[in-house]
């Protein structure tokens, strides 16, 4: 069964755009976050920030129901498959591709594509000038990073009428016959194909090569304190601040295609029912099938830390540094590699539609485009991030900012390659009004506009505003983002 892993995702309600802010959609709107985030939404970015606090009269904040979600992909550029994807949602329908518009799929994902969703389902910080700052927090994270070259896209989605093969078993009647793929096939033929088969086959490494997919979906649990540890007078303010958390892995994929041939591992909840068929037989992880489930049970766990610092100069400008993700994942549920062998025959339809994340199925399950083997146990690292930043404030009503993200590996989850941000804010209203706006790049992803509105009623007590990581998303009819961020349930008292 082909199950949308990251749209189950989007469903679960128990436990994150993640790309660099989590889910604090009142960064997101600036496109940086390293010195502007405080309370909660500094975990994972800069517990130093939880020495110090906005809003002077309030020591507690809490907050719920905050997400961001974000999708890139030159496939967005493409009228006809932007037109498919409004057709889904008004149809409810996920069976909407036509042979023609699969090809015009298999081009565009023959590129980058990038998929990011954070949920924050509670945070809880308490900040005072002597104790410090301590919060915790309860997110779900899932992160998608993938280049595929123009083989593999075209059998993804495609499938067994993929250019690849040269001969195609087609159903007349009740008779069967093998045809020359002709490359052109219409929709109506294409259902009587019920296979193809190449006459000189490659080996997967060979297929997929210059390719890479990768993917995660945690459930998080974060706490971390930081304070205050030096002041002198009004020239200098130090913070310090150390972070951890206890991570569950839902779902995690990472297959590459390079110079030294095809690696693969994943481990999936069996929440999403896929059927690994005989491969599952003499795997030592391999877990019960439990059929589709609401609430996905782990295949993973692991633990992070993270530690920062922040320095305040003359009250105005603020430095900050940090390094997150300290740590590693062990995976011991439904763990399977990749075998590289000759990919000669192929008898399934491709993907039925334009999302992507049903790939993992397409590629896993028993008869799909990937030959597996179980196996027991793999520790990977955590994606490790450094961050340093810098803001500056300009009166009480304008604060401008940048930040510098260096990945410390290429694991699932994390940016796949640097990325910077420059942004800031606008006060409005004695502060009631918070314009945001910025400019990122880097990190796997094109040039992109962040903007963002929020708004603060009673001095700081309640907050909500709405953000975009890419305002060209609303601006063009062919941008490549579809991006938005929300947060509508953040008190403090």
């Amino acid at each position: 069964m082909k199950h949308l892993i990251v749209l189950g995702a989007l469903l679960m309600v128990t436990a994150v755009y993640g790309q660099n802010e989590y889910s604090a959609y009142a960064a997101t709107g600036k496109g940086v976050s390293t010195t502007f985030l405080t309370d909660y939404h500094c975990l994972g970015i800069n517990p130093a920030n939880l020495g110090w606090k906005k809003f002077d009269e309030k020591s507690v904040t809490m907050g719920t129901s905050e997400f961001g979600l974000s999708i890139y992909s030159e496939s967005l550029k493409k009228k006809d498959l932007r037109d498919n994807i409004g057709a889904v949602i008004r149809n409810k329908s996920l069976d909407a591709l036509t042979t023609e518009e699969k090809l015009a799929a298999a081009e565009g994902f023959a590129s980058d594509f990038a998929f990011n969703f954070d949920y924050n389902a509670f945070g809880f910080s308490y900040q005072n000038e002597k104790f410090g700052g301590i919060a915790v927090a309860v997110r779900s994270r899932a992160t998608w990073n993938s280049s595929l070259n123009d083989r593999f896209s075209d059998l993804l989605f495609r499938g067994q009428t993929s250019s690849y093969f040269d001969s195609l078993l087609y159903v007349d009647g009740t008779d069967t016959t093998w045809i020359a793929n002709s490359g052109n096939i219409s929709t109506d033929s294409a259902g009587n194909v019920i296979g193809g088969e190449a006459s000189f086959p490659l080996g997967l490494s060979e297929l997929l090569d210059g390719s890479y997919l990768k993917f995660s979906l945690n459930r998080e649990f974060h706490v971390g304190y930081g304070r205050q540890i030096v002041q002198i007078n009004d020239v200098l303010t130090l913070y310090a601040g150390v972070g951890a958390k206890y991570i569950q892995g839902i779902a995690m994929m990472d297959l590459t295609a390079d110079e030294d041939g095809l690696q693969m591992y994943s481990a999936i909840s069996p929440g999403f029912d896929l059927d690994y068929g005989a491969a599952a037989l003499n795997n030592p992880s391999a877990l019960p099938q439990t059929g589709a489930q609401f609430f996905k049970s782990p295949v993973g766990t692991g633990y992070g830390f993270d530690v920062g610092v922040n320095a305040t100069l003359f009250n105005k400008i603020h430095l900050g540094a940090s390094v997150t993700n300290v740590g590693s994942m062990t995976y011991t549920g439904n763990l399977y590699t990749v075998k590289d062998t000759l990919f000669v025959s192929y008898d399934q339809d491709g993907l039925d539609d334009i999302n992507i994340s049903g790939a993992p199925a397409e590629l896993l399950e028993d008869s799909g485009l990937l030959t597996i083997e179980g196996e027991a146990e793999r520790k990977i690292k955590l994606p490790g991030q450094f961050r340093m930043g810098a803001s500056f404030e300009l009166g009480d009503f304008v604060e401008i900012g940048g930040e510098l993200i260096a990945p410390f590996n290429d694991v699932p989850g994390n940016v796949t390659e640097f990325a910077y941000g420059l942004g800031g804010e606008f006060k409005l209203l004695k502060g009631r009004v918070q314009l945001m706006a910025g400019l990122t790049g880097g990190g796997g992803y094109d040039t992109q506009l962040p903007l963002g509105i929020n708004f603060v009623f009673g001095g700081g007590s309640y907050e909500c505003g709405i953000a975009s990581r890419d305002a060209l998303t609303f601006i063009t009819q062919n941008s490549p983002t579809v991006s938005t961020a929300l947060g509508f349930a953040r008190v403090r008292f």
